[in-house]
């Protein structure tokens, strides 16, 4: 006699069935795409400045957010691709926070998942705009490049900003688009960028929509042509310094003098009329630099009469009161820029009663910096006039801006060595270029450990310093005078245009119902 084993066997019962597993993980797979295509965008950035990606990527948000059921639901799908976005666009934190914060690993991940979200509920607010706001269907179109462009402009701005990884940037300054910075930013690239992908997506078939677009980027090409600021005066020869010093010892007391050491050796080689050294050069307050350095310093740059512009720390007047600053050191007056821009957690404490606690984790040294003026004169040199920036500053191209027109040329001091072994560095410099394409001017990088560069006025590379090198980057830089579009207005023009384009969208979807409603 046979027996059936199988038939013997319990049945399975459903919930654990293949078929009935992967029904229930099936909802989720549209969000885990989107934020895989939010993902890859960090590719079209600098180093890589694969910028088509950026293309395929803004076309994924714009397809799912146009085919979502409800606001609601082309919210969650504007979090999953911001999600995906912003953890690989700034996921370097990291290593500050552990590498050189000293912050545990799992809490140093729990916040940069949590940082993410945050900024992931900016393109959720667009995609819930999106379906949500009063607009006639055959315009509609014109709605997600609108909101996901002020939306991105207001997470630039709330709580100080955090402006990074802005979908205009991946196109500059390779793109025609690139040419829009001089008129209305970056967010300006970043509108024409999402309203060409919209038109495209939206409506593959249409002609016109294909005509347009080309017209846009047609036009882009035609207003690189242009020139918005004007030469002044002989180029000049610059020396910008990279002293690569590891951010592991660069505080360290016992390679103090090293350090010093380090940067008057590769002074004493440059051969610019100006020379820069990077943020926080000198690891110590002014006030606590040995008599006889400085003068060291003036002595290496007198025979030539050039300028030695230089980053470090400053007391103020109070206690407790100190800057982030650069000097002008063969000045013996030493005038200052004082940093305003300040970085949150890194350079000081949002709300320290609730996030003071952190710094039981983490090793951050003068994390409590005071702010500088907003306006503040450029260093009238023999060089020019110089209008420097420190680091995460020229991130801001509203607040560089403020630096116009008296200044004619642009000095950005950074030290990214905190981020080392990531593409943050070029993720900055990219940054940087499109800050040279909004002012018309020349924007020159003298950083730590990279990218220490000579940048033009076209956002231009035209010399740049292996990163992770000690070095100095000889070359000329040309003083500029003028003000573009962009250097007027800042983004005001544009946010106000954009504002006025949701009111009148609302008022002609209002004018329509009404017509319907009295037909009826």
């Amino acid at each position: 006699m046979c027996v059936d084993t199988d038939a013997l066997k319990p049945p399975i019962p459903n919930s654990h069935r293949p078929c009935c597993m992967i029904s229930k993980f099936k909802p989720l797979l549209p969000h885990l795409l989107l934020a895989l295509f939010g993902a890859i965008s960090v590719f079209s950035f600098a180093p890589l400045y694969l910028f088509p990606l950026m293309w395929l990527s803004l076309a994924a948000l714009t397809f799912a957010i146009q085919k979502s059921p409800s606001p609601k639901a082309a919210a969650w799908r504007g979090f999953s691709f911001g999600l995906g976005f912003f953890l690989a666009n700034i996921h370097w934190i990291f290593i500050s926070l552990n590498t050189f914060g000293g912050m545990p690993a799992p809490m140093a991940a729990g916040g940069i998942l949590v940082l993410a979200a945050y900024m992931a509920l900016f393109p959720a607010l667009a995609g819930w705009l999106t379906l949500k706001l009063p607009c006639p269907e055959r315009l509609r179109v014109l709605l997600l490049p609108t909101v996901f462009i002020l939306t991105e402009w207001l997470r630039g701005w709330l709580f100080t900003g955090f402006p990074w990884a802005s979908v205009g940037y991946s196109q500059s300054p390779m793109t025609p688009l690139a040419a829009y910075a001089p008129i209305g930013g970056v967010y300006l690239i970043g509108w024409l960028l999402c309203l060409s992908i919209a038109l495209i997506v939206s409506k593959p078939k249409w002609l016109k929509g294909w005509g347009i677009v080309a017209s846009i980027w047609i036009a882009g090409w035609g207003l690189n042509q242009l020139e918005w600021t004007r030469k002044v005066g002989a180029p000049v020869r610059v020396s910008l310094v990279q002293g690569n010093i590891s951010q592991d010892i660069k505080w360290d007391n016992a390679f103090y003098l090293d350090s010093l050491k380090s940067y008057l050796e590769l002074t004493q080689k440059a051969r610019g009329q100006l020379v820069v050294l990077p943020e926080t050069a000198i690891p110590s307050f002014i006030s606590d630099v040995p008599d006889w350095y400085p003068q060291l310093l003036r002595d290496a740059v007198a025979p030539r009469k050039a300028d030695l512009i230089l980053g470090i720390p400053i007391l103020g007047k109070h206690e407790a009161e100190y800057y982030n600053a650069v000097t002008v050191m063969s000045d013996p007056a030493l005038p200052l820029y004082k940093k305003q821009h300040l970085v949150p957690f890194g350079e000081f404490i949002p709300l320290p009663w609730l996030f003071n606690w952190i710094y039981q984790f983490m090793d951050m040294p003068l994390s409590g910096f005071s702010r500088g003026a907003v306006k503040q004169a450029p260093f009238s040199l023999a060089s020019g006039q110089i209008a420097a920036n420190i680091c995460y500053e020229d991130v801001f191209g509203r607040e560089i801006i403020n630096a116009l027109p008296e200044a004619t040329m642009l000095v950005n001091l950074s030290n990214l060595a905190w981020f080392d072994g990531s593409w943050a560095a070029a993720q900055h410099a990219q940054m940087s270029q499109t800050r040279a394409l909004e002012t018309g001017r020349y924007m020159l990088r003298a950083t730590n450990t990279g990218v220490t560069a000579i940048i033009d006025e076209k956002g231009r590379f035209k010399g740049v310093l292996p990163e992770k090198t000690a070095g100095i980057l000889e070359g000329t830089a040309q003083n500029r005078s003028g003000m573009p579009p962009y250097a007027w207005g800042g983004d005001y023009p544009l946010l106000i245009a954009l504002g006025a384009l949701l009111l009148g969208l609302g008022l002609l979807r209002r004018r329509e119902a009404q017509a319907c409603f009295a037909q009826a």
